[in-house]
C-alpha cells in the first residue's frame, strides 16, 4: 500500500506518493493530527516512526493506509 497525498496549488499530476516499496521494511501511513496536520508515518513490526509532516494549508485530501490510536488500519 502507498500513500497519496494531494497537495494545495499543485497540479493532479503533481500530487506527492510515498511508496511502500521505497523501504526495506515497514510500509508508509498516515495519520492526521487535531491541528489539521498531516504526519506520514513508516511503520515497521507494530511501531510508527515520523517521516515528514504537513501544515493544515498544504494538503488537499490523503489516501492510504491509517494509524490510529497506536494501531495501523489498513484501507
Amino acid at each position: 500500500m502507498s500513500v497519496d497525498v494531494e497537495m494545495n496549488g499543485k497540479a493532479d499530476a503533481d500530487n506527492t506518493t510515498f511508496a511502500d516499496t521505497e523501504l526495506p521494511a515497514g510500509r508508509y501511513c498516515f495519520h492526521v493530527g487535531a491541528g489539521g496536520q498531516l504526519v506520514i508515518l513508516v511503520e515497521e513490526r507494530g511501531e510508527s516512526q515520523v517521516d515528514r509532516v504537513y501544515s493544515p494549508a498544504a494538503w488537499r485530501s490523503v489516501r492510504g493506509d491509517v494509524w490510529r490510536k497506536g494501531a495501523l488500519l489498513q484501507s
